[in-house]
């Protein structure tokens, strides 16, 4: 992956983590914070790789294949959370 694409992706996933705590500090319901953790992701996505596309670093297609395991992989991660067994 080119150095511009980490770059971009890392910029993503710092803005994603910073909504994250900025979602989990607000004083909506459990689960209307958990339904907002993978939406969240999508603008922060889009704008990481808005600019790559757009220079021609990587087709969109391209984008969309490293969006959507990226985003899968989320969504896993929230229902495995989700139905893990509270002590």
């Amino acid at each position: 992956m080119p150095t511009v694409i980490t770059g971009a992706v890392a910029i993503a996933l710092f803005g994603w983590f910073a909504t994250i705590i900025a979602i989990s500090r607000s004083k909506l319901s459990s689960e209307h914070k958990r339904m907002l953790v993978v939406p969240s992701w999508l603008p922060w996505f889009a704008l990481a790789l808005g600019a790559p596309i757009l220079s021609g670093f990587i087709s969109w297609q391209e984008a969309l294949n490293l969006g959507g395991a990226i985003t899968i992989g989320m969504l896993v991660s929230v229902v495995v959370s989700r139905n893990r067994p509270r002590r």
